[in-house]
């Protein structure tokens, strides 16, 4: 039963039979059987049809409303009965955005693993948008990005601080200077991150504040990841933005980065799960665990 309830409130969740089917490996005819077996058991109408899709009937909405709480009342009792070798054994599927995937999670999810040695991991790196695609069509457990997504399906909790840099080559013109400011940098090279990553997003929610928006530089190449903004600027194509997460050892690497006169870049990390979270048991601890280690210092 338990089985058909966590099948009915994804069909609920994605709206569709196919989706679901999809993402579960089976065909879409298994999954109509199976929410008519639902119905069947239960001895009412969960669903009709409404145009191209589907909705829920009164009885529907009360039996979803009733199999949301049992859930959350079974992945608490999970919780509580966790520590048991038995239980806490498995995969965690995380999806990360660049600078956390790359430079934070692994450090975290090394110390979560001494905790329970037979969890596995598996983890997907992308930008940020595009984890939140993911973790909405249920491919990740949950993700750890650079940007908050606050929608009817998705919530964010904060994480760690992160802030951004000025970094250039270590032969780049500016590279001696004392100081800079913004409007210095305005005429020189620039790289930046692609469209969807939470450090593009934060980086022109800076210009905005202080009056400026990307027109006003010059920008000559836009890449897909922290280590080939870092492979470029090092190059000496021109100069980017990137977080000092990155750059514990810039300078030994051919990097130097300053901060910006009057130019804030500070923004977060965000564990990102959906609103209806039913999380493995694993999948719970290890989200718990990295909530107990949140911090406002960055790094």
């Amino acid at each position: 039963m338990l089985d058909l309830m966590r099948l009915f409130s994804q069909v609920v969740e994605e709206q569709s039979f196919t989706v679901v089917a999809r993402k579960l490996g089976i065909s879409q005819p298994a999954v109509s059987n199976q929410i008519r077996a639902f119905e069947e058991k239960l001895g009412v109408k969960l669903l009709y049809r409404k145009g191209k899709g589907f909705a829920l009937t009164s009885e529907g909405e009360t039996v979803y409303r009733h199999t949301l709480q049992m859930l959350d009342e079974w992945s608490e009792l999970m919780r509580e009965i966790g520590g048991s070798e038995r239980v806490m054994n498995g995969k965690v599927h995380i999806g990360a955005s660049h600078i956390p995937g790359e430079y934070l999670l692994p450090a975290y999810l090394a110390s979560f693993r001494n905790l329970y040695p037979e969890i596995k991991f598996k983890l997907s790196i992308g930008d940020s948008l595009e984890m939140a695609e993911k973790v909405l069509t249920h491919e990740v457990d949950f993700a750890v990005v650079g940007a908050v997504f606050d929608t009817e399906k998705l919530t964010s909790d904060f994480w760690l601080k992160d802030e951004l840099a000025c970094v250039f080559s270590s032969d780049h013109v500016l590279s001696l200077s004392q100081s800079i400011e913004l409007n210095q940098l305005k005429d020189y090279p620039m790289i930046i991150r692609e469209s969807g990553s939470g450090h593009r997003r934060a980086f022109e929610e800076a210009l905005m504040r202080s009056g400026s928006d990307l027109n006003d530089f010059n920008i000559v190449l836009e890449v897909g990841s922290t280590e080939a903004v870092k492979n470029a600027v090092r190059s000496g194509i021109g100069y980017s933005f990137l977080s000092k997460h990155a750059l514990e050892s810039g300078e030994k690497q051919g990097l130097v980065w300053m901060n910006v006169q009057n130019f804030n870049l500070e923004r977060g990390f965000y564990l990102l799960t959906r609103r209806t979270k039913h999380l493995t048991v694993i999948a719970e601890e290890c989200y718990r665990y990295l909530t107990s280690q949140k911090s406002e210092v960055g790094g």
